[in-house]
């Protein structure tokens, strides 16, 4: 579950949990465009855009930590 102290725009998120039926598959990637009071609004790859709402919509995502680069 997403922490909506911490989350910010642009952090990718993987769908997971109950899913978003009718937007995305368990497993895909998203990005959050918005962070609001208890709310998240999301882009799926293809630029389709949806919301997450309060702890049930928290629930379905899950912050996917930044890869490190080899330099």
């Amino acid at each position: 579950m997403i922490n909506f102290d911490t989350i910010k725009v642009g952090d990718a998120c993987k769908i997971v949990g109950m899913g978003a039926p009718g937007f995305a598959k368990l497993g895909d990637i998203v990005t959050i465009t918005e962070v609001g009071n208890m709310r998240v609004d999301v882009k799926r790859a293809d630029g389709e855009t949806a919301f997450f709402a309060l702890t049930c919509g928290a629930s379905r995502l899950e912050l996917v930590e930044p890869q490190p680069t080899e330099g």
